[in-house]
Parts: C-alpha cells; structure tokens; sequence
C-alpha cells in the first residue's frame, strides 16, 4: 500500500509541473535544437544524467550530440547550440561552462526550475520547470519527495516529449533510430 500511494503522489506532482510548462518556451527550444549545426549538453550530478539521455535519443534521431566532459567532445562554435541544466540556474560547474560557451559565441539553452538565476541572465533562451529548488526559496511549488527529485523526473519526462516532437519534425522512423542505436551492447 505504501508504494502504491507514493507512486501516485509522484505521478500527480510530474503532471501537474509538466502542465505549468509554456507552450511557447518549448517550441522556441525545438527550433533551437533543430537550427543547430551541434548540439552540446551540461548539467551536474542527476540533472546530468538526465541530459545524457538527452543528448543520446537525439543521436538517436540523428543530430549531432555531445556530453561536456566526454573524451570525444569537439569545441564548441558560433552555431551551436549548449543545453544547460540546473534546477537552481546557480550550479557553479554549469554557469562557467556557459560562460565558455557564450565566449565562443555559442547559443545557449536553459533547462531550470528557477525563474530567475545567473544562468537565466546568461541564455538565450530558457524552458521554466516550476518544481522545488535546492534554495527553497519563497513561492516555489512544494513537493512531497526529497531534494530536488522533481526536477530531475520532470526533466527526463520533458526531454523524452521534446525528442518525440524533433522525431514527429524531421519524420524519422523508429527503424531509422534502431538503425544508429549502439549494437556492441
């Protein structure tokens, strides 16, 4: 009975905070990644996993992806596209990574929970996940799990969204993703 009532208290607060996303930040994210020529990916610790997921269905779509701190990253240049992650817009690793990218006059793309942060202040353009921050501050969403597991969950879930909508864009088959999918596994 206990997990029952946790799951649906899980699954209640990822509906209720991927329905207070915008329509508009998301198709300008879309547009983003599409307008692209690279795309490169930064978050730190579960965000980060997150993105690397990410990172890999759009591979899986065919578009060129890489995870910052990976041996095989190239640098980064004027049109790419950096995507950010950081439930506060505050993680340190993530604000220096963007401050680089920005230097080499990347476009960047904020993935946050944070209405307004250091590295809202620095992206081009954002998509808002309205869950609890690591700073709790006032008038953020509450939640009944620890930290920032919210964010983290509702990340994936919106990553996995955006991924079906660039599919549904650029027509590719699930045979055409099975194709580039990784077959030393």
């Amino acid at each position: 009975m206990e997990f029952q009532k946790l799951k649906e208290d899980v699954c209640q607060e990822i509906r209720f905070v991927l329905g207070k996303i915008e329509e508009d930040q998301v198709d300008v994210f879309v547009d983003d990644i599409l307008k692209a020529d690279r795309l490169f990916f930064i978050g730190v610790g579960r965000v980060m996993l997150m993105l690397q997921a990410f990172a890999k269905r759009l591979k899986h779509l065919g578009l060129d992806s890489y995870v910052v701190g990976e041996t095989t990253v190239p640098g980064i240049q004027k049109r790419d596209l950096l995507v950010a992650g950081s439930g506060s817009g505050e993680t340190l690793t993530t604000v220096n990574v963007v401050r680089l990218a920005k230097k080499h006059r990347a476009k960047v793309a904020l993935i946050t929970s944070s209405s307004r942060s250091t590295l809202k202040g620095l992206s081009d353009v954002s998509v808002r996940i309205p869950c609890p921050t690591k700073l709790r501050l006032p008038g953020e969403i509450p939640s009944k799990q620890p930290m920032t597991n919210l964010f983290e969950q509702s990340l994936l879930i919106f990553c996995d969204c955006v991924s079906m909508i660039i599919q549904d864009r650029l027509n590719v088959s699930e045979k055409e993703m099975w194709g580039v999918h990784a077959n030393l596994e």
